[in-house]
């Protein structure tokens, strides 16, 4: 298992604030499809939400995709590149909304699979991220005390000026924001002493620019960038290795 992952992740706050964001954008009967679904705490928990909601989790990694089924029986699971998502635009077609959370700091080229997930959008689709705030205070502390380190399998993080021209950049404007928690302990310490985290969120009042995680809303901008991908390309794409995984053979 890479170190990064976390197969037993609990349901943390930024998953529940994409996960609203998201049913609350969504049409009746969408096709929603969450990148990097990991074990599957967004796809559970947009599966409560929004019954009607057609839900599709896209993972590179068998095991998540196999705990993503036990915790949403429901979702359609992928085993995919998230990076260039090769069979989704053949399997499923149009997507009416694309969520992912704290996946795309783990991408080589950010910018390029933002626009390869807009060529998949249908005409109003729109996306939902979570990113890692470079300014949270556990890592300010870790540089202070000249102790930086980054999560393993992390290549970017941003400040929150820098993400939105990251957004810009790929061709989406910010429609709606969302905040967590002011991070002031490791998770460990967190899940030990849980009183803990009413004060990382009272302070998010006072110090919103702490948040753990950028959570944005986007919609696209114009025609898509120059040198995007077209849908066509991102349909036809090979993917050798690239199927939908079948929980039950797990």
């Amino acid at each position: 298992m890479p170190k990064h992952l976390d197969y037993d992740e609990p349901v943390l706050r930024y998953h529940r604030i994409v996960a609203e964001l998201a049913a609350d954008i969504a049409p009746t009967g969408a096709v929603v499809a969450d990148v990097g679904c990991g074990p599957g705490q967004l796809l559970g928990l947009l599966a409560g939400l929004r019954p009607d909601l057609h839900l599709v989790g896209i993972d590179g990694d068998g095991e998540c995709l196999r705990r993503a089924g036990g915790r949403c029986p429901t979702a359609e699971l992928l085993i995919d590149d998230i990076e260039h998502l090769h069979s989704i635009g053949r399997r499923v077609g149009r997507i009416d909304v694309i969520t992912s959370s704290h996946s795309l700091e783990h991408l080589a080229d950010p910018v390029g699979a933002l626009q390869r997930w807009r060529a998949l959008l249908s005409p109003t689709g729109r996306l939902v991220l979570a990113v890692p705030n470079s300014l949270q205070p556990l890592l300010l502390a870790r540089a202070l005390f000249r102790r930086p380190k980054a999560n393993d399998g992390h290549y970017y993080i941003w400040d929150r000026a820098t993400f939105e021209n990251f957004c810009r950049l790929a061709g989406f404007r910010i429609t709606a924001t969302g905040l967590d928690y002011v991070p002031l302990v490791p998770v460990r310490v967190r899940r030990r002493v849980p009183a803990i985290s009413a004060v990382e969120q009272a302070l998010l009042g006072p110090l919103p620019q702490f948040s753990n995680s950028h959570i944005v809303v986007l919609e696209p901008i114009g025609p898509a960038p120059i040198g995007g991908p077209t849908v066509g390309e991102v349909r036809a794409e090979p993917g050798p290795g690239t199927d939908r995984y079948d929980c039950s053979s797990a």
